[in-house]
């Protein structure tokens, strides 16, 4: 009896003292926040120093030109403040790299573009909180065709093929629908609609690493169907280089079925490239060496067992 009073006393008096420091720790904890908040703040680059950084940019900016922001996170604000001449939305949904021949980055905190890694550094300036790189590319890609300038009834056409038949899908001309949280991409209202719910327009995607992405939008028919595109009057250089995607939403869980897209010029089959959930934002290169200084009709088959497969591809001549 006497153990146990012993003991709720003294947990008593542990309850005393606890209720009597808490209070005091609340000047401590308001003094940690606003010290964090100071270091924030101060951290924040003002928009003077961005307006800035567009002029110089500007003043030496050419079209062809690639600007990138870093940290990824700071490409916002970035594009908010150099505008779609600068920052529009064909560079920053990029395949890749390799077109371009120089690049400005604009970096805060010491951050830099893995991607421009093995570009040569040209010049370096600080302006304000903001450090502005110019990059030479190496060795640039010369594109020959890029197959989104062919988007249109002119310069494509689009089937579902169902049991060996060939069904022409209509263009159509409309509003864009976006596709909400977690919807996947954005439905083009530029598009080839087919029966079936089938449909191929340029749209942009998000893809496994978050980043956008603008490319011919495919979801998949499924079964042993086949949308089938065909890119007219094609300019072939040596190789046909391209991606494969898909949204991030339907991908991540890693649990949809493959997609395929089969090239064929005429008769003759370029190659195969298969996109696995997991792959991201997929890169291939396929051979048309015999085919280069020529002109000819480019047919791309997509192929899914899925169907629904929030797919995209691109691909251009070089």
């Amino acid at each position: 009896m006497a153990e146990g009073a012993a003991r709720e006393d003294g947990l008593g008096r542990v309850r005393v003292l606890a209720t009597r420091y808490a209070f005091a720790l609340v000047p401590l904890v308001g003094l940690l926040e606003l010290v964090a908040h100071v270091v924030e703040v101060k951290g924040v680059v003002p928009d003077a120093d961005w307006d800035a950084a567009r002029a110089a940019v500007e003043a030496e900016w050419k079209p062809g030109d690639l600007v990138v922001f870093e940290p990824e996170w700071a490409d916002p604000i970035g594009r908010e403040h150099f505008g779609d001449k600068l920052a529009g939305i064909a560079d920053e949904a990029r395949p890749d790299d390799t077109r371009f021949a120089r690049a400005f980055e604009v970096s805060i905190r010491g951050f830099h573009d893995p991607e421009l890694e093995g570009w040569r550094n040209v010049a370096t300036r600080k302006v304000g909180a903001v450090t502005v790189t110019t990059l030479e590319n190496p060795a640039p890609a010369h594109l020959v065709d890029d197959l989104v300038d062919h988007a249109s009834p002119s310069g494509m056409s689009v089937a579902r093929v169902d049991r060996g038949n060939e069904n022409e899908c209509r263009w159509t001309h409309g509003a864009t629908s976006a596709g909400g949280l977690g919807g996947g991409p954005a439905t083009p209202g530029d598009k080839f609609s087919c029966g079936g719910g089938s449909f191929v327009g340029v749209s942009l995607i998000h893809d496994l690493g978050d980043r956008p992405r603008r490319c011919f939008f495919a979801p998949t028919a499924g079964g042993a169907s086949v949308v089938r595109v065909r890119f007219g009057n094609v300019a072939f250089g040596g190789a046909l280089h391209g991606h494969l995607g898909m949204a991030q939403f339907n991908e991540r869980d890693r649990t949809g079925a493959p997609v395929s897209v089969t090239w064929r010029a005429g008769d003759r089959i370029l190659g195969k490239v298969t996109h696995v959930d997991g792959d991201g934002w997929k890169g291939f290169e396929l051979s048309t060496s015999e085919l280069a200084g020529q002109h000819a009709e480019l047919i791309a088959d997509v192929a899914s067992s899925g169907s629904g497969r929030q797919f995209c591809f691109e691909a251009d001549t070089r």
